[in-house]
């Protein structure tokens, strides 16, 4: 399997990066560039014996816009409506909303362009 790496989130160190730069073409020249980038990073990353953990607490997948309220939390996501985005922009900008059963009631018109 893939061990929980491949999702909407990872995140590398700063030694992990850079191992990574010292070695992109070789990873490019090796893997190709067919997969989505976490696979290719996943497969990268493998071949150059850099390890991984994983932490559950850094990102839960919720289709909430009201998650966004939980502090503990580095990313959202999925969030497909524009009106759930600016829901949990909102949120995590000091001004709450009325979430109920996933679905948040803004209290004003989102104006798209």
């Amino acid at each position: 399997g893939n061990n929980g790496f491949l999702g909407a989130v990872e995140v590398f160190s700063k030694q992990a990066v850079q191992i990574y730069f010292d070695n992109a073409d070789g990873c490019r020249q090796s893997l190709g560039l067919q997969a989505g980038e976490d696979g290719f990073f996943k497969g990268c990353m493998d071949a150059l014996g850099v390890g991984y953990m994983t932490d559950a607490n850094l990102f839960n997948p919720d289709l909430s816009a009201g998650a966004c309220s939980n502090q503990g939390r580095a990313a959202f996501h999925p969030l497909k409506r524009p009106e759930d985005w600016q829901c949990c922009v909102d949120i995590l900008s000091g001004h709450p909303h009325n979430v109920v059963y996933g679905h948040c009631d803004l209290g004003y018109k989102l104006h798209l362009k």
